[in-house]
């Protein structure tokens, strides 16, 4: 009986640290309102309570359902900790803390005709690379490439992709060319301009990868951001969708620039997109080769710049929403989308016409009206444009249906039932410059009003014409004209959801 005795006493402990190890990680967790906080702590003692009562009594039985009840206890709440609260403190940290590093990937790129079959069959090839955009990870890749071969390169650097290309494929002098796979999208998308293909010219031999160190980036400081809790004022998110999948530190352009303004006192969010090719001034390429006053698409903002959204937040504060600022940034990419909607469980969106699209080479059909779909099809829905009147116009507004419909899956009860799924999806898949304490404030005050929040939508319309870029100075691209009258409604309902 002694021996049993102290066996329980054992298991009394292991319930006790337990208990106030879980409830150290609900503190520090911080998304539980306080009354939550006390229930936690009162039902803990109680059970705490209930082990020591029949460990202490006088019958064996007692004891012994005591002591199982203690370590039975124990187990469950490590569980809980391990399982559920740990990686939710870990997400928060790991999605709040922009990575110090990037990663750019580059193109070895050939004749399509030529010789070559892989890497090693250019080591004595003219090398052209570019220099004014990020020229230290382009030596880098350099470098990487050179120790690949363990053979001295012989490069030509060039001012501009523009003289790099046409050296390549007009004069030959050199005979493979190093390009930044987000520039050679940019000239990928000029060549289907002009109803051709880039790859009846040249051909991918290889990709080179580098992780770069972030230095900041140049420009204008930003505008202070208000003071005040965002669950107590009117706060702007900027939503950047870039155009790849895998690592999220990858630098590459926006395809999708959502505006949320979100009011916490009127539970109202409003959602605004601008199409991604909108003709815009970039405020901040005098740090990157230009003089300050060079116009180009919104979505190449996103290469210049490192790993934040800096150019983007300045080009849009400055040029499209003139008079608002955006307090922080949220930036997801293809493979983000797909795996946080399949760990919601899917979610439901709306589609205002019936349509198939044939996007991905295989029929998906969108009926009109309320769709079911999973992340496949979500992504599918985000970047079909042929398929569908408006085409870019109404890709946006498809976009802003499943920004809702992946909120209203994530603040409904049944994400329960989905959390250590969402978990693990999202900590690889998301980054922010909001702090810990930002979004856990956000969710207890969520958890704790249970409101229901109403969505508004807005778009920035756009007239296409042909202009030049700073992007690709040599050739005039497809790009979007705002049409002022859309441009200021989106402005003033902004404003009247900030203003409450």
């Amino acid at each position: 009986m002694k021996n049993l005795k102290i066996t329980g006493i054992i298991g009394f402990l292991f319930q006790l640290i337990f208990s106030v190890v879980t409830v150290v990680f609900v503190i520090k967790l911080n998304v539980l309102p306080t009354f939550y906080i006390f229930w936690i702590v009162f039902i803990l003692t109680l059970l705490l309570l209930i082990s020591g009562i029949f460990i202490i009594a006088r019958s064996r039985l007692r004891v012994i359902i005591g002591m199982v009840f203690a370590f039975l206890m124990s187990i469950i709440l490590a569980v809980v900790s391990i399982k559920y609260l740990i990686p939710a403190i870990g997400l928060f940290n790991n999605i709040t803390n922009p990575s110090s590093t990037y990663k750019t990937t580059y193109h070895v790129l050939v004749k399509k005709d030529d010789d070559a079959q892989k890497l090693e069959d250019i080591k004595d090839y003219k090398i052209g690379v570019e220099k004014s955009h990020d020229f230290e990870a382009m030596k880098k890749a350099l470098d990487n490439l050179a120790a690949q071969f363990n053979h001295t390169l012989n490069v030509i650097a060039y001012d501009d992709y523009s003289s790099m290309w046409n050296a390549f494929l007009e004069s030959g002098e050199t005979g493979t060319i190093l390009m930044d796979t987000s520039f050679y999208d940019i000239y990928r998308n000029s060549y289907e301009e002009q109803a051709d293909n880039i790859e009846n010219y040249v051909r991918i031999l290889g990709d080179i990868e580098v992780e770069m160190t972030s230095s900041g980036s140049p420009g204008e400081a930003p505008e202070a951001t208000p003071e005040g809790s965002l669950t107590e004022r009117p706060f702007i998110l900027y939503l950047s969708g870039i155009d790849v999948s895998g690592s999220i530190n990858t630098r590459s352009r926006s395809d999708v620039n959502i505006i949320m303004a979100v009011n916490p006192n009127t539970h109202k969010i409003l959602l605004v997109t601008v199409p991604r090719d909108t003709y815009v001034r970039f405020p901040q390429t005098s740090g990157f080769g230009g003089t300050g006053e060079q116009y180009d698409k919104l979505t190449h903002a996103a290469i210049y710049g490192e790993n934040d959204c800096a150019v983007s937040i300045a080009t849009l504060e400055q040029n499209v929403y003139t008079g608002i600022h955006i307090d922080h940034w949220i930036r997801v990419n293809f493979t983000s989308l797909e795996k946080i909607v399949d760990a919601l469980g899917g979610i439901e969106a709306y589609s205002e016409y019936s349509y198939t699209s044939y996007f991905t080479g295989e029929e998906v059909y969108f009926q009109k009206g309320m769709n079911y779909m999973d992340g496949w099809k979500a992504l599918v829905f985000c970047r079909e444009r042929k398929s569908i009147p408006g085409e870019e116009q109404q890709r946006g507004r498809n976009q802003l249906e499943v920004v809702k419909g992946i909120f209203n899956k994530a603040t409904s009860p049944s994400i329960i039932i989905n959390y250590n799924n969402v978990l693990n999806e999202i900590k690889d898949n998301i980054i922010t410059d909001m702090s810990m304490d930002e979004i856990t404030n956000l969710i207890k005050m969520q958890i704790e009003s249970n409101a229901s929040w109403t969505f508004e939508t807005a778009s920035v319309e756009v007239e296409y014409v042909y202009d030049y870029c700073y992007s690709m100075p040599s050739q005039k691209l497809c790009v979007g004209i705002m049409d002022e009258a859309s441009r200021q409604e989106a402005i003033n309902k902004i404003n009247a959801v900030m203003n409450g």
